[in-house]
């Protein structure tokens, strides 16, 4: 089970109201922050474990509920799962984990599909030094490591790994274009990069919510794809343009939000969950996830990197 902090369990009405004022002030002051710095992460850093919904683990995605797991965790490991088998993982495989959480994730994998090695890179200060403690509570430690870095500034070397990986965390990149770029110098030829995605989807209500997406998420694309890039055949037509082969992207919308906001409907409900922020307690609601799964998709996107041609 997760364990909530003494200090928030034994927290008076006042001092949770004082805490939630807290961090809204954070928050706020690192979304009105002028930098182009890694933001994300110092969201992330501010928010830390108290927020989390989970009850096994510290996993922060929505989940795959097709199979209806019983609890988040498990729809977490499944989009995990998911994640693997669309990768292809197998005990061969050198992985680059882009926005890595708190490495649930990780430590699934290297259980239940282990690869070789596995690297995760995170922006966040406080993600890193938990999972680099959970992991080796696991014995772990020498197959999984963390570094603290950008997935658009990737630190390893060219050709180095066969597999690039981010699940559910390449829509908080600055650029997913710079994203696609490093990935592809990264993986070996014949190497994979597999993302769990959301995306507008392309309709008359969703043209500014598509042209943001193209402004801030897409920067350092050209020509004709950018212009499309922000919806799931556009996903698909940018990974081509930058670069990959057999790109291909499917929705799994319908097993993602509906369930989900109808498990939290319920879940935000139990007592261990009054220390939760507001803002993020009602944010969940189902009507909030049907209104998401109206206007955007949940996506698997899966790219090769092309192996060189053989002379004849």
């Amino acid at each position: 089970m997760v364990t909530i902090p003494r200090h928030v369990q034994d927290e008076s009405t006042a001092a949770r109201l004082r805490r939630w004022l807290d961090e809204w002030g954070q928050a706020a002051r690192v979304a009105l922050a002028s930098s182009d710095g890694p933001k994300t992460g110092l969201i992330y850093d501010i928010v830390g474990t108290q927020n989390l919904f989970g009850e096994e683990s510290l996993f922060i995605n929505f989940g795959y509920w097709k199979d209806k797991p019983a609890t988040l965790d498990e729809a977490s490991r499944d989009l995990a799962r998911l994640v693997a088998r669309s990768g292809d993982f197998n005990a061969r495989d050198t992985i680059i984990d882009c926005g890595c959480g708190y490495g649930d994730q990780d430590i699934l994998w290297a259980q239940e599909f282990g690869p070789r090695r596995i690297t995760g890179v995170n922006v966040a200060q406080e993600q890193i030094q938990i999972a680099t403690r959970r992991v080796a509570d696991a014995g772990l430690a020498d197959r999984i490591a963390y570094v603290n870095a950008s997935a658009t500034d990737l630190p390893q070397r060219d050709a180095s790994c066969n597999k690039v990986v981010a699940l559910e965390s390449a829509f908080h990149f600055p650029s997913r274009v710079d994203f696609f770029a490093e990935a592809l110098r990264v993986l070996k030829p014949g190497g994979r990069l597999v993302t769990a995605d959301i995306v507008p989807k392309r309709g008359p209500l969703n043209g500014w919510a598509r042209a943001e997406v193209a402004r801030r998420g897409w920067r350092g694309a050209s020509g004709r794809a950018v212009q499309a890039a922000a919806d799931l055949t556009g996903y698909r037509d940018l990974l081509r343009e930058v670069g990959f082969v057999d790109a291909e992207t499917q929705s799994i919308t319908d097993d993602v939000y509906a369930p989900l906001g109808n498990f939290l409907h319920t879940r935000l409900r139990e007592p261990d969950m009054r220390h939760v922020n507001p803002v993020l307690r009602y944010a969940f609601s189902p009507l909030g996830f049907r209104i998401n799964g109206a206007f955007s998709d949940y996506i698997i996107a899966v790219a090769h990197k092309a192996r060189p041609t053989r002379r004849r």
